[in-house]
């Protein structure tokens, strides 16, 4: 394997084991991990039986594809659609599946001279009803609203600023304005689409509406990332600090009263389970070292670690029945990683692969906020999809069953980055 690149790779993935902020936007120069031929490492014992087909799933893929297009397809990687054709002059990124799985939104950048043309566009899964609204920067992170009938955006329009921006996609407009701006910036939807928790710069914790109307939540903001607001609308979870002590809060937004789930010291990473019933949680101290990853039952507060080693990045099923989290399993200069999947009982591993440098540095470093706007998920919560390079040199989007003893299946040769869709929903 090129030294150069694993160095890159492994420097992309301890950052996204350790970021506790995103200050600007993402890197995006990491070098393609190659490996030449006779030098491929040993592989790890085989799964039994290695399953060569895809059962069927609901949803489709979008996939960045070796090429850089954008291509819709079957989970089983049949009945490809190119959405949009990447070229030396067209760059796609940050493909975005709507809630109710009907659209999918994405940004297209064009050179064109000396200037770089944004757009931010949408279409159906196969293209249909397309719309495209032009940024006056490039947007690094898309999220639509609970309500599929707008696009939240980030971009930084100067190397200092972080600004929030809405693009109106219903009924075919596609009009941008902007909302608010600040660094680093994360935020949450409320289930109404109206309104989202923000998390802005070290001081800021706020509602912030459509309109741009600002309220406090009150509380001083500790060391995390994306706060968390639930389906139902119910509860909010972040970290606040109060003196010396940081503390994991859960938020009764009705009552407007809080709740103390544990405390902590360092930095912290959370997901609030989408059935509302659990949150996983990864304190990382001062100097770069992790706790395991753990789970808090909201019922009783019991607290439970789920693996003896820290995850670089972990996602609930759309089920909230398992979680999926990505562990180190090193071999000499190799940075090898396994996916384990933790259903509340048991915990099984994958075949180790290295992720590919698109999706470790645009997405690992900063999990916590895209778990909330994409997912390597299906619908069920049956199967996962990623992309990576396994340890026989093969490089694409793989499709694993969750459950034991099943080999994962490459489905598109060479992808670099892959969201599976939700359930589709009637409208």
């Amino acid at each position: 394997m090129n030294s150069r690149g694993i160095r890159a790779l492994a420097g992309a993935l301890a950052i996204a084991s350790v970021a506790v902020a995103c200050t600007t936007e993402p890197r995006r120069d990491l070098p393609d991990v190659v490996i030449p031929p006779g030098t491929t490492p040993s592989a790890s014992p085989a799964l039994q039986p290695a399953e060569t087909t895809v059962p069927p799933n609901e949803g489709r893929l979008a996939v960045i594809d070796g090429s850089g297009s954008l291509v819709s397809l079957d989970p089983d990687g049949s009945d490809a659609v190119v959405l949009a054709a990447g070229t030396s002059s067209v760059g796609l990124r940050q493909p975005a599946w709507s809630p109710d799985g009907r659209r999918l939104a994405w940004v297209r950048l064009e050179v064109t001279g000396q200037e770089v043309v944004s757009t931010l566009a949408t279409s159906g899964p196969r293209g249909e009803r397309p719309t495209g609204a032009r940024a006056g920067f490039a947007p690094f992170y898309l999220s639509w609203d609970p309500t599929s009938s707008r696009v939240a955006f980030l971009g930084s329009p100067t190397p200092s600023l972080i600004e929030l921006g809405l693009v109106e996609v219903a009924g075919g407009r596609a009009g941008i304005r902007s909302l608010d701006a600040g660094q680093p910036y994360y935020f949450s939807w409320a289930p109404t689409g109206e309104e989202m928790l923000v998390h802005v710069g070290t001081d800021r914790l706020e509602r912030l509406g459509l309109d741009g109307t600002l309220s406090a939540v009150g509380e001083v903001p500790g060391a995390f990332r994306a706060p968390s607001w639930s389906a139902d609308g119910e509860t909010m979870v972040y970290a606040s600090l109060d003196g010396d002590v940081q503390r994991l809060i859960l938020r009764d937004v009705a009552r407007d009263v809080t709740r103390e789930l544990l405390p902590f010291e360092g930095a912290i990473s959370f997901l609030l389970s989408p059935d509302e019933a659990r949150v996983a949680f990864q304190v990382s101290g001062d100097e770069g070292t992790s706790e395991p990853l753990s789970v808090i039952d909201l019922r009783s507060g019991e607290v439970r670690a789920i693996g003896p080693s820290p995850a670089a990045a972990f996602f609930w099923s759309p089920t909230g029945e398992r979680l999926l989290s990505l562990v180190a399993d090193p071999d000499g200069d190799v940075p090898w990683f396994r996916w384990h999947v933790w259903d509340g009982m048991s915990d099984f591993a994958s075949t180790r692969f290295l992720p590919s440098p698109t999706f470790a540095q645009d997405y690992l470093a900063f999990f916590d906020q895209y778990a909330q706007s994409m997912t390597l998920w299906a619908p069920d919560g049956s199967a996962f999809a990623y992309p990576g390079l396994n340890e026989a040199g093969e490089a694409g989007i793989w499709v694993q069953e969750a459950r034991p003893n099943v080999a994962p299946v490459l489905v598109s040769d060479g992808g670099v980055l892959v969201t599976w869709s939700p359930a589709l929903t009637s409208g």
